[in-house]
């Protein structure tokens, strides 16, 4: 069958022995996913085997190196391939983490990459694939230095493997990496996108309640700003509604009993829709948090200062994008007198999420250069309504 090129759409695939059940978990959207319960062995090894990879190096964030899900892993990669692996403790994707990466890679002749874990093993992989296969400085490859152009499409095989829901790194093509000073910096190409992403929910039984409540309320963040975001793309608004859906509704059910598995496989397949539709792009919520991060928040509690923010953006963004706010109000079934951003603030307390940045460890000194930050990151270009560095001064001042 005829197929559109990963970077511009997808479609589905039949498998050739006619398997219903691999027929119903593969997607191919943007990429190649898999989507179903106890999936990670089968898929794994079928994957490894198509792109014939024998040495691969795996990379595992905190949420990738817990004891229970690390040990399904290893178990599930089969005795014929090599695995070699690290573990990044930090939170935040440096320029020394991806230089470690990628030496190891070339030490043990690794032909493949395997991120574990959340959105910082994928931002790890993906940089660390461009160290292994392109010259110069790490800066010379950044978004804002053009450096989209200046990715080739030589990288590694990269496999992603998400153990919580919402990281939405897993299906995208932009990586974040902080340098030595200012923000995160982000690095843009089609070429950065896995090639494959397996997303088992049962992976994420063992996420305790506060990760689970964070990634969530990211997730439910991603479906939230795009599905209002200024760019125009049908296929993601549709995606982010149904994604938007599932979060609100299962999210605190998945907070309160972490062994409900239907539960955790409605929060996973938000986290996946959120990702895909990131495509169309995101907004205010994103720049804030990005720049925050960058200035060093945190990673780890990304998801918990969306949670902080999105109310307080919902309303900004109301004279651009009220119109869509009725939409969410029906797909989340709210009565009339409740504000989308009303519901949010709930879902934050129901969830035990802190509904303040001071309670993430953000002070007022460093406001102003996260404002600044916020109105040049990329997520701020999709912004519905305009917004500058006073602008994002003023939402930061009063989420603080």
């Amino acid at each position: 069958m005829s197929r559109l090129p990963d970077w511009a759409g997808g479609c589905f695939e039949e498998p050739a022995d006619g398997g219903v059940a691999q027929a119903m978990s593969l997607i191919t959207y943007v990429t190649r996913i898999h989507f179903a319960d106890h999936v990670l062995e089968h898929a794994l090894e079928s994957e490894l085997e198509a792109l014939g990879a024998k040495r691969p190096l795996v990379l595992c964030d905190r949420d990738g190196a817990r004891d229970l899900v690390l040990g399904r892993l290893t178990l599930a990669i089969p005795r014929s391939v090599r695995a070699h692996y690290l573990t990044l403790t930090e939170t935040r994707v440096t320029r020394e983490a991806c230089d470690k990466a990628a030496e190891l890679y070339r030490e043990q002749a690794c032909d493949s990459l395997i991120a574990f874990g959340s959105a910082t093993a994928c931002d790890l992989a993906k940089v660390a694939a461009i160290r292994i296969t392109h010259e110069g400085t790490l800066c010379s490859y950044l978004g804002s230095e053009g450096g989209m152009a200046r990715i080739r499409n030589v990288l590694p095989p990269l496999l992603a493997i998400p153990t919580v829901a919402g990281a939405g790194a897993d299906v995208s093509g932009v990586a974040m990496i902080a340098m030595e000073e200012g923000p995160n910096h982000a690095v843009i190409s089609p070429h950065l996108i896995p090639r494959v992403v397996i997303c088992d929910p049962t992976l994420t039984l063992d996420l305790p309640p506060k990760r689970t409540a964070s990634t969530g309320m990211d997730a439910l963040t991603h479906c939230m700003e795009t599905f209002i975001s200024s760019a125009f793309n049908p296929p993601a608004d549709g995606m982010a509604l149904d994604g938007m859906r599932r979060a609100f509704g299962n999210l605190e059910r998945a907070v309160a009993y972490g062994d409900d598995l239907e539960a955790r496989r409605e929060v996973m397949a938000a986290g996946l829709n959120g990702a895909l539709a990131q495509q169309k792009g995101l907004g205010g919520v994103h720049a804030m948090s990005n720049a925050l991060c960058g200035l060093g928040l945190g990673q780890s509690d990304h998801g918990a200062i969306t949670g902080v923010l999105l109310p307080l953006v919902l309303e900004f963004n109301a004279p651009a994008a009220e119109a869509r706010y009725e939409d969410i109000r029906r797909e989340l079934a709210l009565s009339q007198a409740t504000g989308v951003g009303q519901a949010i603030v709930g879902l934050r307390e129901r969830v035990g999420l802190p509904d303040c940045l001071s309670a993430l460890g953000a002070d007022a000194a460093t406001l102003e250069q996260a404002a600044c930050f916020a109105a040049r990151d990329h997520a701020n270009r999709t912004n519905p309504r305009k917004a500058d560095a006073s602008d994002y001064l003023a939402l930061l001042q009063e989420a603080l």
